[in-house]
């Protein structure tokens, strides 16, 4: 039987203002991820790097954030919810400020890093926020509407960097994050409840080991995570090498890719709020996002369209697929605890942002374009379906030994 964690200390207090912020925490950090997708034809040749070199940006970020996720449970639990919010967007304004004066590559790369922390916060913190003060019928919805400010930030990224870079340059562009998170992280104050600070249990800093339900879900993340960051890296690069597109409309698929995430992670995070288990939708999501990276790869031979067909289905399918698994782990408690829990399906993701970008990039060198690229996106997505038969099993397992008690 499913267990839940609901709230303590008074009634749930979910707000417009505060589900607003829990959005932006979660857009805020991400939003580096698509402004290196967007901005790579400019960064590449302003830089004059590599697509490797260019994936590798990427991987900086999510390589800390996979570290620091290892104890951001913990400390989230140690100093409360809303200081770790509070946090995030500070750290989120010094990232993109070391960013937009970086005069270096090695700059650029310590901004970058610095981004990670704050993405390493993000889900134990939203996380918390609704297991403490969302009343357990309303949490599909609150976690898809929080999770949907990834795909904001995609929208975000691809419908007005671009322009913004034409106006300001690509540094100036990232600046205009800093006010952002300035506010966020002066409203947070008001519209996040305060909680006691957990007590330094010893040991505290001792990694847990998953269980088996979640080690199969962090796997299911780790290849979603890959498929996800090497796309969202270089679509707009491939569009515009092979398809022989503008930056703009490059840019515009990506945005597009956005707007689908937004639906599909409200959507079908409410649907998966009235399932008892996950792991068939995520099934479903994991292969339907493989067939999608195939109509990707046929644009090299059949035009534009079926890549414009293949990001919008990506959006509607794999990015969900994230956000089902953070409701999950939420809702559940057989995962584990709720901010150890998305401490590490967090670092999983992450873990594939840092291996795939890399990886993809170097094959597309090899083989002189990304055309090559996308079977190994595809093998990944498929790879993230055959986790979620593992789940499935896992699951069966914990709800024998249940109601054998």
């Amino acid at each position: 039987m499913t267990t839940h964690e609901g709230g303590r200390g008074g009634p749930p207090r979910a707000t417009g203002p505060m589900i607003f912020i829990l959005t932006l925490a979660m857009a805020l950090p991400m939003l580096l991820l698509y402004a290196i997708g967007v901005l790579g034809p400019v960064l590449v040749s302003d830089l004059r790097i590599s697509r490797s070199t260019l994936g590798s940006l990427t991987a900086v970020c999510f390589a800390v954030a996979a570290v620091l996720s290892l104890w951001a449970g913990q400390g989230v639990g140690r100093i409360g919810a809303r200081r770790a919010t509070i946090a995030l967007f500070g750290v989120v304004a010094l990232s993109f400020g070391l960013i937009s004066v970086s005069t270096s590559f090695a700059m650029l790369v310590a901004g970058v890093a610095l981004c990670g922390l704050a993405q390493a916060l993000a889900n134990p913190a939203t996380n918390k926020v609704i297991a403490l003060h969302v009343p357990p019928e309303r949490r599909g919805s609150v976690v898809g509407a929080k999770q949907s400010g990834v795909q904001l930030a995609a929208l975000v990224a691809g419908a007005a960097l671009p322009t913004a870079a034409v106006l300001l340059g690509w540094r100036g562009a990232l600046a205009l994050v800093i006010p952002v998170s300035l506010v966020a992280l002066a409203v947070s104050w008001s519209v996040i409840p305060g909680e006691q600070p957990a007590p330094l249990a010893a040991g505290w800093s001792k990694l847990v080991r998953p269980n088996a339900k979640l080690s199969w879900l962090m796997l299911y993340q780790l290849f979603l995570g890959a498929g996800l960051a090497a796309f969202t890296t270089f679509l707009p690069l491939y569009a515009t090498e092979q398809l022989a597109t503008g930056e703009q409309q490059a840019a515009l698929m990506i945005a597009g890719f956005g707007i689908a995430g937004i639906v599909a992670r409200i959507g079908w995070t409410s649907l998966a709020g009235k399932l008892a288990e996950p792991h068939g939708l995520l099934l479903g999501l994991a292969l339907a996002a493989a067939v999608f990276v195939g109509a990707v790869w046929a644009s090299g031979w059949f035009g534009l369209l079926p890549a414009w067909i293949g990001s919008i289905g990506i959006g509607s399918t794999a990015v969900a697929a994230n956000a089902v698994c953070m409701l999950a782990v939420v809702r559940d408690r057989s995962y584990g605890q709720v901010t150890h829990a998305s401490a590490l399906a967090s670092l999983a993701f992450f873990s594939g942002f840092v291996v795939s970008p890399p990886l993809v990039g170097a094959v597309a060198d090899a083989a002189g374009g990304l055309g090559a690229a996308w079977p190994v996106l595809a093998l990944e997505l498929v790879l993230a379906g055959g986790c979620a038969v593992g789940l499935r099993r896992a699951s069966v397992a914990v709800r024998a030994a249940e109601d054998a008690r």
